[in-house]
């Protein structure tokens, strides 16, 4: 079997499963000649078949139905809302983060590389305030 058939196969075996009366009719009548040649991929298939078929089918709530075509019928709201119920956490998180990140409080948990680069930054001021000359202690005579 070359790849391609085999690759087309693998995919048929994990979207409809290892029994050939699920797949489209198209892709039954090209692939299953090529059935047992799957090994592998054909036994997980009827794995997970034999896994769903154990599964039993949810009974629905009376109504449930009806109440959703109907829901889906008025269509979705405008947008959506957060309100400030979920939008006070959220700033909070984010000001405490600013906050911690100005400290420096978080550096032991950042990755050496951003820390030394920051720590190197420091140390090779090209902005000429190190060697900018300290006039606080002159007294004006």
């Amino acid at each position: 079997m070359d790849p391609k058939m085999k690759q087309r196969l693998e995919a048929v075996l994990a979207s409809y499963g290892g029994d050939p009366a699920r797949w489209p009719a198209a892709e039954r009548a090209v692939l299953q000649p090529h059935l047992e040649a799957a090994g592998e991929a054909l036994d997980e298939a009827r794995f997970i078949d034999r896994l769903l078929d154990l599964a039993g089918t949810p009974t629905l709530a009376a109504g449930l139905e009806s109440r959703l075509m109907a829901r889906i019928g008025r269509g979705a709201p405008a947008r959506f809302r957060l309100g400030w119920t979920a939008a006070l956490p959220l700033a909070a998180s984010l000001a405490l983060g600013i906050y911690l990140g100005a400290m420096g409080a978080l550096d032991s948990l950042l990755p050496a590389v951003v820390t030394d680069e920051i720590a190197s930054r420091e140390e090779d001021d090209s902005s000429g305030v190190t060697e900018a000359i300290d006039y606080s202690g002159d007294q004006i005579s």
